[in-house]
């Protein structure tokens, strides 16, 4: 009996170090369905299932999408690069209705986006508009600085009172000043910031941009947006993917993060179902020659309402005990408010690593048949 339990302690030892110093692949489960797992297609534009079908519309990590209740649309705010943006608008039923594409040798002087906006030095696209075109600057004031502070206040505020739309920006292409953008009957005013003006200004607060008058927060005017969810890890459509583990500590009264205090809906989620390991690093100082990060290739099921889609693409896993394949996957859905009127959803794949890439990293709108 002794000598049997010193063979089954040894087995153990055996295994437990092929499995953590080699890329040998011993997961039971990999090794009874690796037939049916190789047959996954590669995750890709075109792929489908009985009633949805994906494709891909970009190819960068960590874009973020927001919807629009108003217009009803969702907008894919892509920066391939610096400098170069790249805005997709979808529609409800999931259809890609526009897309701009600025780099740097564009002719549109691009600055930032806003909400919906792409400003420029020279004028403004509004992306919610049912056919977005540049509108230049109908009237451009304080370009040479010369505004006193009571007369920028005053000018601020009537423009404000006869705005649809106030947006504050903080890249323009002055260095030692922001600006105001005012949406008056269709036509934009460019309002620069005054050096001589100490009763109000553009400021920075934290990732958001403010305007105060007289030390009062004077809001903006926009269209409403939303980010989108994964409900199931609880994680949202913005560019950092902010998590509730995240915010929460920062969001009693919503203030910071006022999309948390929606409900979304969860009607599917991502299964990664096998990780089979293909290569592996070895980091960090006195290394024995551990691998400390597994590559490979990671099996899902996609369930959406019970429909559902098998594929394949890269992944990692930390060589830890306890750890689970990274698979920088999210299925983003709209809140359930604004599910009567749209029921798209979104597949980010943001892998975060440049090692083992495939080139499949992007946004797949997930739209139905």
């Amino acid at each position: 009996m002794k000598k049997m339990w010193l063979i089954l302690l040894s087995l153990f030892v055996i295994i437990i170090g092929l499995n953590k110093l080699t890329t040998i692949n011993l997961s039971p489960r990999l090794l009874i369905r690796y037939n049916q797992y190789k047959n996954y297609p590669e995750l890709r534009n075109g792929l489908n299932s009985d009633k949805h079908l994906l494709y891909r519309a970009t190819q960068t990590s960590n874009a973020e999408i927001l919807y629009f209740p108003d217009k009803n649309f969702v907008l894919i705010n892509n920066f391939k690069k610096l400098g170069y943006y790249n805005p997709i608008k979808i529609d409800a039923k999931g259809h890609k209705i526009f897309e701009l594409n600025i780099d740097e040798n564009s002719q549109f002087k691009f600055l930032e986006t806003i909400n919906c906006f792409a400003i420029g030095a020279d004028g403004i696209y509004d992306i919610s508009a049912d056919h977005p075109a540049p509108l230049p600057y109908n009237e451009v004031l304080n370009e040479d600085n010369s505004m006193q502070g009571n007369q920028w206040v005053e000018i601020f505020e009537k423009n404000y009172k006869q705005s649809e739309v106030v947006l504050y920006g903080w890249h323009t292409d002055q260095a030692s000043a922001q600006c105001v953008y005012f949406q008056i009957a269709g036509k934009w005013t460019k309002l620069y910031t005054s050096i001589n003006s100490s009763a109000g200004g553009i400021y920075a607060d934290g990732s958001e941009i403010i305007c105060k008058i007289n030390g009062k927060n004077v809001p903006h005017k926009w269209h409403e947006a939303h980010f989108l969810k994964d409900a199931h890890k609880g994680v949202y459509s913005n560019s950092l993917r902010f998590k509730d583990s995240y915010i929460s500590t920062y969001n009693s009264d919503f203030s910071f993060f006022p999309d948390q205090s929606l409900k979304y809906k969860d009607s599917g989620n991502i299964k990664t179902e096998a990780f089979a390991k293909e290569s592996s690093t070895k980091e960090g100082y006195f290394n024995p020659g551990i691998p400390s990060t597994f590559y490979g290739t990671a099996y899902y099921e996609l369930n959406l309402n019970d429909d559902i889609l098998h594929f394949k693409s890269v992944a990692y896993q930390y060589n830890s005990f306890g750890e689970s394949p990274q698979t920088d996957l999210h299925l983003f859905q709209l809140p359930e408010i604004f599910t009567k009127n749209s029921d798209i959803c979104f597949l980010a794949y943001d892998y975060s690593t440049n090692f083992h890439d495939n080139g499949k990293k992007g946004i797949y709108i997930i739209r139905k048949k």
